[in-house]
């Protein structure tokens, strides 16, 4: 059986990853370590066009153990992918998509699995973003999980690639799965 990674080699191999599904990777600046993955797109041909912006975090190299802490880094995530918006929200037509993405080799607490779990759910604010756990130790991720978009009038579902979320959450959970390491 092999050996899990270390969180810092999960994100290593998952930045290479991103990067070989056209992703811009590059370290983050400032005093919080990590990486920032970049990508321009359209969700449904040339209309809905989006960017990602992924941030994966090492929580064993700045550890937190409550809620607040993890919240707190998503919100700073957030204003740092609102940054590269040249739009004001209310006049976007690109949608800014920030996901927060944390690796740990120790159990994480229940309270920052609760803050992976919430609904990050915004109506018509101009910006999507998420937030996933993933504890090697359990080889568990958490999230809000995928949204259900349903055509109310017409009982249909929009294509998983239409919401930044369910496209994000897709995305990961298929690169994550390819890994050998969970």
């Amino acid at each position: 059986m092999a050996e899990s990674p270390t969180a810092h080699e999960f994100i290593e191999r998952l930045a290479r990853r991103l990067a070989e599904n056209g992703y811009a990777v590059s370290p983050l600046a400032g005093d919080v370590p990590g990486t920032l993955a970049t990508k321009r797109g359209h969700s449904a041909g040339i209309f809905l066009p989006f960017t990602d912006f992924i941030f994966l975090h090492d929580l064993d190299a700045v550890w937190m153990s409550h809620g607040d802490e993890l919240e707190a880094l998503h919100q700073r995530n957030r204003a740092e992918g609102e940054s590269h918006m040249k739009v004001p929200r209310a006049m976007r037509y690109r949608v800014p998509n920030t996901v927060t993405f944390c690796v740990s080799t120790k159990p994480v607490s229940a309270e920052m699995i609760e803050v992976a779990q919430r609904s990050r759910h915004a109506v018509n604010s101009g910006e999507k973003n998420s937030l996933y756990l993933v504890d090697l130790s359990t080889k568990t991720f958490y999230s809000q999980g995928l949204e259900v978009d349903r055509f109310s009038r017409y009982g249909g579902e929009w294509s998983p690639s239409v919401n930044p979320s369910n496209r994000m959450a897709r995305m990961l959970a298929w690169l994550m799965a390819e890994d050998e390491a969970l």
